[in-house]
């Protein structure tokens, strides 16, 4: 049998197909991130791949626990580059006269030193940005320094909103106001006389066409956007007004993740004929926005499963330039310079989270025989003989057995027929059956559906020190799948079939769906635990929208985020730390004042004291601790010391 190696895991966990390039594997089994997606002899004065374990000891000896939040800018940069690259040659191909801008949308992830990196990255083609709110804009208006920046302006809007965003243009910006509502517009010339400013004006299109997962009654019903008829009022009242060369840009978004091709190539059609009639009515529409649904290939399969996406950015590209070429030249309009607002696939690369395996419970393992029972029951002793006889021929019978047994178990456990030693051994037994059969199954040509659902049912699980809610809430609220891998051992064979449990009370805060290059994998490989050494395990592709989604279930809040670039040396360089919440801070998020608290508990102990039920020592040292403990980070220390207790 040939020894396992990296290659070998790589493989097993899909890297080379998910990793878009920027994921690898080292010799010596660790993961490898590669901010460039290239050679090293192609990266003179760069870091050709960053070893995560090797990052995470460094952060470890700087005082740093997990889980920490690890960004890489320079992924983000090359995201840029890459898609920029992308729609270059298509145009180019095509012989397009217009030229493309990428438009980076807030709303997926609005940190500020992400912000910042987009911004400086695009700066070489003039990447805008969209905002959908007072507060996003806010955020826009002070770092945004790009002359003429591009500066959409999209969702709900009050006359704050709209005064703020036309001011901008007092300070190099170059806002765009986004109809999306009827009602939109005279307010929104309205507020642009009283300033006596110029206003540019964006229209958003409601398409018809719907991508695969949205009913199509429903989607032509959307929150965003004007149909139709609503449009054509819309030009209409701005040739009323003398204002149809205020019109610069026709929007439309198809939606988010959109896993094929065909329903984005009917879209644009749509998209592109909507342009063409409206370019006819208003002579200075320049801008084709073409939203967002960029995919990112989450596990790697290149299909149109919900997590992934059967094309690539640059099909993408070519579609999106050739469609609107060919409809513009039907009836010889002006090419628009082409926007698209990817976000997704822009920040989903660069962000991983690496955390730590504090505990396992384990499944049974094949034995030769059952210890014997603690009763001579007769329940019991049928049970030892049922898995004395178990072999190939009767697996399935024996498995439809297996089910009945456990309800039979329970009803007499409720009748009093079985003790809780009896039922223990019972539970156990059934647990060293189905371990039996997984054994046997190895050797079965064909194993029946049923039977394997029964065999994944058993499964260790490892917990790991981070929050699902926190960390991952696209995991649980919409069953989005992320690659997961180990950090480390990657040379080694892993032999457990697992999933991961967070430090949440909560039933939901795991992960049991799994990357796999056929179906969802109800299992994760990994390696056997070893308490006395850290074993830790990352997520990655999760860049876009979960740190900004994520929520505070059992007040687990914001873990570290590090920024990891290279530094003038040619070295890793963490150049930006940002710290998590600590426990008083998530405690102020729910109202608790930490210093109300230390009071409030002093008075418990003086009270305490007056009953002698604690002595003065005790007392200083619950108060130490207890303030220690507000300014601690609301994960698990792990003290590899002691050993940590399995919840129940």
């Amino acid at each position: 049998m040939n020894s396992w190696n990296s290659q070998k895991s790589a493989d097993l966990y899909g890297i080379s197909s998910w990793g878009a390039g920027y994921f690898g594997v080292s010799p010596q089994g660790t993961l490898l991130v590669h901010p460039h997606r290239q050679t090293p002899e192609k990266n003179e004065g760069k870091v050709a791949s960053y070893d995560i374990s090797s990052l995470v000891q460094s952060l470890k000896q700087r005082g740093l626990e997990l889980p920490i939040l690890l960004r890489f800018d320079e992924i983000l940069a090359d995201r840029i580059r890459y898609l920029q690259s992308a729609f270059e040659s298509a145009i180019l191909e095509a012989g397009y006269s217009g030229d493309y801008r990428p438009v980076y949308p807030l709303k997926v992830n609005q940190q500020r030193h992400i912000v910042e990196s987009v911004l400086a990255a695009g700066e070489a083609c003039q990447l805008g940005v969209q905002v959908g709110s007072k507060a996003e804009l806010l955020a826009v208006l002070a770092l945004h320094s790009q002359p003429n920046g591009l500066l959409i302006c999209s969702g709900f809007k009050d006359t704050e909103y709209l005064e703020l965003a036309m001011l901008s243009s007092k300070i190099g910006k170059r806002p765009i106001i986004v109809i999306e509502q009827p009602g939109q517009l005279e307010q929104a010339i309205a507020v642009a006389e009283r300033l006596e400013l110029p206003i540019e004006l964006g229209v958003r299109m409601r398409p018809s066409v719907r991508s695969l997962y949205r009913d199509p009654f429903i989607y032509d019903r959307s929150k965003f956007g004007l149909g139709p008829d609503e449009m054509y009022a819309l030009t209409a009242r701005l040739r009323e007004l003398g204002k149809e060369k205020c019109l610069k840009l026709l929007h439309v978004h198809l939606g988010t993740q959109i896993t094929s091709i065909a329903p984005i190539k009917k879209f644009l059609r749509e998209a592109s004929r909507m342009y063409v009639e409206l370019a006819q009515i208003c002579p200075e529409i320049s801008f084709l926005d073409v939203g967002g649904g960029l995919a990112v290939d989450y596990d790697g399969s290149n299909t149109n499963f919900e997590s992934s996406m059967n094309y690539s950015v640059e099909e993408y590209a070519r579609d999106v330039v050739y469609s609107i070429e060919q409809t513009c030249a039907e009836v010889n309009v002006k090419r628009p310079t082409i926007l698209t607002e990817s976000g997704r696939a822009l920040a989903a690369h660069h962000a991983v989270l690496v955390m730590e395996v504090v505990d396992v419970s384990e499944t049974e393992s094949v034995k030769e025989k059952l210890p014997d029972p603690p009763s001579d029951h007769s329940f019991l002793t049928s049970i030892q003989a049922l898995y004395s006889d178990l072999d190939t021929k009767d697996a399935l019978e024996v498995m439809h057995d297996v089910v009945a047994i456990k309800e039979e178990m329970l009803e007499k456990f409720n009748q009093g027929d079985l003790d809780l030693v009896e039922r223990a051994y019972v539970e156990q037994s059934l647990r060293n059956l189905i371990a039996k059969f997984k054994k046997i199954a190895k050797n079965i040509p064909y194993v029946p559906e049923e039977m394997q659902t029964l065999i994944n049912s058993v499964r260790d699980l490892y917990f790991c020190n981070f929050s699902v809610f926190q960390s991952l809430p696209d995991s649980w609220a919409v069953d989005q799948l992320f690659p997961v891998v180990p950090v480390q051992k990657l040379d080694q064979r892993p032999t457990r079939k697992a999933i991961l449990a967070d430090l949440s009370c909560d039933s939901d805060g795991c992960i049991d769906r799994f990357i796999d290059l056929e179906d969802v994998n109800p299992y994760l490989m990994l390696h056997k635990y070893d308490s006395s050494q850290p074993y830790y395990v990352a997520v990655c592709l999760i860049g876009a929208y979960q740190e900004i989604l994520g929520d505070l279930h059992n007040l687990f809040g914001d873990t570290h985020a590090i920024h990891v670039n290279t530094g003038m040396d040619g070295e890793p360089e963490f150049t930006h730390l940002v710290e998590g919440d600590r426990i008083k801070e998530v405690l102020s998020y729910v109202q608790f004042n930490p210093a109300d608290l230390q009071e409030r508990l002093r008075r418990s102990i003086e009270a305490g004291l007056r009953k002698n039920l604690l002595t003065p020592e005790d007392s200083v040292r619950i108060q130490k601790r207890y303030k220690e403990a507000l300014d601690s980070y609301t994960y698990l220390v792990i003290d590899r010391q002691e050993s940590p207790a399995t919840p129940s």
